[in-house]
């Protein structure tokens, strides 16, 4: 475009401005254009005092007000980042605790199950079926040499129908029956390890239990560790919370302190609140205040089992008390030289506004290469900048409008508008689709030529309808057939997958007009595509004077080649073995086979595809 055309459409976007004062029709419309003190008369001394006390006004006025946010901001973040980081840390807590109980739980199946493979222990437990030959004294020091290798707390041994029989702890066995430990009743029922949190002797146990094979059930493990004050105490020593391990009615162990506990953690309401609670809860305790996050614990107990994390909010703002008397300092120092500053910049303001209206008087004749020269570092010197900055953009604009002459896809040009097409090219990965249509030169020599670019035109159509609506670009009409790109200039990180969408839509809208062309008496079209993905050099292509977006690499002609399989395979869509791994259970795919391909020295994998499922 011409420095004339540049000059009308400019000047048609101009605002007109008008001095006018008193009665009277408007008069000099666009004086500000033509020379804006001349035409409105010299600026007063009181006019320029006016300018400067409003500048420095709203300046002020701003300054102030964005203080004074900064300061009730200061105070929301101090007490926010608080608290996050007290969540975080009580989720992390959470976190350990969730692992222990995993590694524990793990260590003692793993244990136990070895414990019941242990040959010695199965002749010395089969022996109570015969009351000559059964010593309990004997079962029980291999339970106390068996619990002291592992590091257990609790060791039970229990006949077949559980019965304790004898306990490592050296407690006489009563005869009780231990069926009432869910674990237990699971093993006795299933024959398996079973394991689970639950209270023996009122004490908090995670608990596994495991048959003993001689080869039928010959009796149980149960193995234990317990869940107690120390172990609460090692996870706040490793993660910084206290933790306590309750039910609704009863507390089971707690990181605090035994004279702490009635202070820190609660009971009635307040607990049942806390245990209720989805989320983080700040609560009140005595004089402090703590956030506490609950964990629910799968357990056999009657009642729900929590693991409460707490963390003292109060402590944790304390470091950051200080932080807002300094923001206060600094934020009054910030305040008195912002003023100021707004007292120069106001006196300072207007003296290169003339500069600048020069330089907009050169924009409107169509001067696109004129650049103001204002060498000042302050909010002048950026205005001055950002004029030439827009200037330098309307330049580049231009030449764009140029250079989109040589462009013939609407998708391809707004990519280079957007910047998204680096005009000396870039390697990336995008799939390929090729179609062409079967024993087109036959159907050729029968048709009419009109009625032969009719219907090239009817099947084009829904074949570019099918491809840009997968997001592709049809690159190329290939006579009878379209070189179709996904990825390319628009980047897609599942292209593969649209590209063979638009495969499968191609062929629906395909039996669709082969309908309609039935019904006009013209035989039905068949088809042949290929796809594949792989990495291709994409750019501008051709002489200056007429360039064309572009694809090339191995990958496109490998996409070609594929193509041309479908004739010799009698299939319609054939894919790489690359794009076929990329597509997932939505796809339905076919035969596969290994084929030489013209340009290759190894055959080429490829599938069939069949359609997508219906996932309805």
């Amino acid at each position: 475009m011409d420095a004339a055309g540049r000059k009308t459409r400019l000047s048609s976007e101009t605002v007109s401005y008008e001095c006018h004062r008193g009665p009277g029709p408007p008069a000099h419309r666009l004086a500000i254009i033509r020379d804006p003190f001349k035409k409105c008369g010299p600026m007063t001394s009181w006019s320029r005092s006016r300018l400067r006390t409003r500048i420095f006004l709203a300046f002020s006025a701003l300054v102030l007000a964005v203080l004074l946010a900064t300061m009730g901001f200061t105070q929301y973040v101090v007490s926010r980042d608080a608290k996050r980081t007290l969540n975080r840390e009580l989720l992390t807590t959470g976190e350990v605790f969730d692992g222990l109980l995993a590694e524990r739980a793990a260590r003692l199946e793993t244990n136990s199950i070895l414990l019941a493979s242990d040959f010695a222990l199965k002749n010395i437990l089969a022996t109570h079926f015969d009351p000559s030959a059964y010593d309990p004294a004997t079962l029980a020091s291999a339970a106390l040499s068996y619990r002291k290798r592992i590091g257990v707390d609790l060791f039970w041994i229990t006949d077949e129908a559980g019965v304790l029989l004898v306990s490592a702890d050296g407690a006489a066995p009563d005869g009780r029956s231990l069926v009432g430990l869910s674990p237990l009743r699971e093993a006795i029922e299933t024959e398996d390890a079973a394991a689970a949190i639950g209270a023996v002797d009122d004490s908090l146990f995670q608990l596994v239990a495991v048959p003993v094979f001689g080869p039928d059930v010959i009796g149980f493990l149960l193995l234990g560790q317990s869940i107690d004050d120390s172990l609460a105490r090692r996870l706040r020593q490793a993660t910084g919370s206290n933790i306590s391990f309750l039910t609704q009615d009863r507390l089971f162990a707690s990181s605090w302190q035994a004279q702490a506990q009635a202070r820190f953690v609660p009971d009635g309401e307040v607990r049942s609140g806390l245990l209720n609670a989805t989320a983080p809860r700040t609560t009140a305790l005595g004089r402090e205040r703590f956030v506490s996050l609950t964990v629910p614990i799968e357990s056999s107990l009657p009642q729900p089992l929590y693991a409460l994390m707490q963390g003292s909010y109060d402590k944790a703002l304390a470091p950051l008390r200080s932080l807002q008397l300094r923001i206060v300092v600094m934020g009054t120092a910030a305040l008195l030289a912002a003023l100021m500053i707004g007292i120069g910049l106001a006196s300072g303001i207007t003296s290169p506004l003339q500069s600048l209206v020069a330089g907009m008087r050169e924009v409107v004749k169509g001067n696109l290469r004129y650049r103001t020269k204002i060498d000042r570092e302050d909010e002048i010197g950026f205005l001055a900048q950002s004029f030439n900055d827009m200037v330098g953009g309307l330049e580049e604009r231009e030449r764009l409008r140029d250079t989109f002459g040589r462009f013939v896809s609407n998708d391809v040009a707004e990519a280079v508008l957007a910047g998204r097409v680096p005009l000396e090219g870039v390697s990336q990965d995008v799939s390929i689709l090729f179609q062409d249509i079967r024993g087109f030169t036959g159907l050729s020599e029968r048709m009419d030529p009109a009625a032969l670019l009719g219907l090239l035109n009817q099947f084009f159509t829904e074949v570019v309808a099918a491809v840009e609506a997968e997001g592709g670009v049809v690159k190329q009409f290939l006579g009878d057939g379209v070189m179709a790109l996904f990825g390319a200039p628009q980047t897609y990180p599942d292209h593969a997958q649209r590209a063979v969408r638009a495969a499968l839509g191609i062929v629906r809208r395909l039996a669709a007009l082969n309908e309609s062309l039935q019904r006009q008496g013209v035989p039905p079209l068949e088809i042949g595509v290929g796809v594949h993905s792989g990495a291709v050099v994409a750019g501008l292509i051709g002489p200056d004077n007429r360039m064309e977006y572009g694809v090339v690499g191995d990958a496109v002609n490998l996409a070609s080649r594929i193509e041309t399989l479908t004739k010799e395979l009698r299939t319609t869509i054939l894919v790489s073995a690359q794009i076929a791994s990329q597509l997932g259970p939505a796809f339905m795919l076919g035969r596969s086979a290994a084929l030489p391909v013209k340009g290759r020295t190894q055959s080429v994998e490829v599938v069939e595809v069949l359609g997508l499922r219906n996932t309805t």
